[in-house]
């Protein structure tokens, strides 16, 4: 929050908060009209509830009347008193005679069957055993009345008249469900949309079906039995859509035009404080992409503390640019006094690193490397052995070939090289090719093992350079190589000790050690006041 811009600030202070403020209240107007309708949809339901159990009432004093009048038929009394007599005496345990009972049981059942409508009828017994039943569909959940069947005051069973469910018809036209204890057994709904949903269905509320939310209302239905209850179910969301659908249809516009209104007053407010506030922080943001405080005089503004800002950063930007400039002078005078200090100590090696420096500049032009990059490569060979300052002069300065113990300590000059400027940040990125030059193609190199793309480029660039120039310049103990020869050697190598990239684009640049013309190079170097620069004779040997 610190660092926010003044637009995030006025739209986390002032637009949020309004925004919070509009969707709070819209919320808070969706949910006290979900409750409203859910109280409504809940009294619809019990409304339904009371008419159907006054309907059932009157059903049932119906029905109840035609029973008696088949609760007195002799004909079921003397089939239940036979059926009782036989069982007492035991002639039931003969098949035949069982059998026949049964026929005459189902007979009457049948003849009752005939002046009642009704899609289940079934005879029990005193003893609480079904003798006789009819179903119109196997399986099927019915709606049960029964009728006790006396002989003066012994009762010999009761007759069952059944009806069967429909869920449709018995929940008034709303949905619903039957469960058995506390299972949904049937449904007018997917029965999918049941699946692990556990509740007390015994109670009214709320439950969750999928995404939709819906209202459930028991019923008092008695005469299913078995512990079954018919449950109706009201969707609160389908109900409560049309109001919701109309409520967002005239505040979210409201809302929006609103927050639009005061964004804009905000946008003219603000726009005389950002625009100049904007300007001065895209220059910064160039800045630091550059690296370098840029800040050009900006027109003023109007505002007084906008303006005093803007003037004290365009004058520190000057005072920045001029450090700078003093700053790079001595850094290359730095360079100058390192370079000379290591060239001193060896007459034969006297101009080398400024040479190598050209070399991989050339080199580094055909590989088509960018300007910063070139930069780079041009002070990172320059200074590739800085090292040397720390190998002893017996060693360094010998006339002879080395021994492999002296050999041993000259391979160490690229790890001092890096230890002396790793302590200076303005340094580090010219590690690479200090550290890493002597570093092979195939991995044979020094000092740590690197090959192909491990080695940075500028480093594989200043190990073809250098090798070049050591071999084309003279030495204590032989003559420079002949052109020609040093240029076998270089393809040879390529691939093993040089990256061919960096060899085919050696051999596409300018470099060309004639000796004419490396004795201008020479020269140009060796005498800066000589009229032939050091321009003129790279230009010579591009020539």
């Amino acid at each position: 929050m610190r660092n926010s811009s003044l637009t995030r600030r006025v739209v986390l202070f002032v637009l949020l908060p309004l925004a919070v403020v509009f969707a709070a209240s819209l919320f808070w107007m969706e949910r006290a009209l979900r409750q409203s309708t859910a109280a409504e949809v809940r009294a619809d339901l019990q409304k339904r509830e009371l008419r159907r159990q006054r309907e059932h009432a009157r059903q049932s004093r119906e029905l109840q009347r035609a029973l008696q009048v088949l609760s007195e038929n002799a004909g079921l009394k003397a089939v239940l008193t036979l059926q009782r007599d036989l069982e007492d005496s035991g002639a039931l345990r003969d098949p035949v005679e069982r059998a026949e009972l049964q026929r005459t049981l189902d007979e009457r059942l049948e003849a009752v069957r005939e002046s009642v409508d009704a899609d289940l009828l079934a005879m029990v017994n005193s003893r609480e055993v079904t003798v006789a039943e009819w179903r119109r569909r196997p399986g099927g959940v019915y709606l049960r009345q029964e009728i006790p069947i006396n002989l003066e005051r012994e009762n010999l069973g009761r007759l069952v008249v059944g009806r069967e469910l429909d869920l449709a018809t018995i929940s008034g036209g709303a949905e619903a469900v039957l469960i058995k204890d506390g299972r949904v057994e049937l449904s007018t709904l997917p029965g999918e949309r049941f699946a692990g949903l556990a509740r007390d269905w015994t109670q009214p509320g709320e439950l969750l079906l999928g995404t939709e939310r819906w209202l459930a209302v028991p019923m008092a239905s008695t005469e299913l039995g078995d512990g079954r209850r018919v449950v109706m179910l009201a969707s609160v969301d389908a109900a409560v859509a049309p109001f919701v659908r109309t409520l967002r249809m005239v505040l979210a516009p409201a809302g929006a035009i609103s927050l639009g209104l005061v964004l804009t007053l905000v946008w003219l407010t603000s726009r005389a404080v950002t625009r100049p506030l904007q300007t001065l922080t895209a220059a910064c943001q160039e800045s630091i992409q550059k690296g370098i405080l840029e800040i050009p005089p900006t027109r003023r503004a109007g505002v007084l503390e906008i303006d005093v800002l803007a003037d004290s950063l365009h004058r520190a930007a000057v005072a920045a640019s001029d450090a700078r400039h003093s700053l790079e002078q001595a850094y290359l005078q730095i360079l100058e006094a390192l370079v000379e200090g290591l060239e001193a100590r060896d007459q034969y090696t006297a101009g080398h690193s400024r040479r190598v420096s050209q070399y991989s500049v050339w080199i580094g032009e055909q590989l088509g490397l960018a300007p910063p990059v070139l930069e780079r490569l041009r002070i990172g060979a320059l200074l590739h052995d800085i090292g040397k300052i720390g190998i002893p002069d017996a060693v360094l300065l010998k006339d002879g070939r080395l021994t492999d113990e002296e050999f041993s300590t000259i391979k160490k000059h690229p790890e001092i090289g890096v230890r002396i400027l790793e302590r200076i940040g303005a340094f580090q990125e010219y590690l690479g090719a200090v550290g890493l030059h002597h570093e092979n193609h195939d991995g044979s190199g020094y000092p740590q093992g690197l090959r192909g793309d491990e080695i940075p480029v500028e480093a594989r660039i200043v190990h073809v350079a250098d090798a070049y120039d050591a071999m084309t310049s003279n030495r204590p103990y032989r003559n420079r190589m002949p052109e020609e020869k040093v240029r076998r050697i270089i393809r040879e190598c390529s691939g093993t000790q040089f990256d061919p990239a960096v060899v085919a684009a050696f051999f596409a640049s300018p470099i060309d050690s004639t000796a004419a013309n490396l004795e201008k190079l020479h020269e140009a170097i060796q005498n800066p006041g000589n009229p032939l620069s050091v321009a003129d004779a790279a230009q010579s040997l591009a020539g």
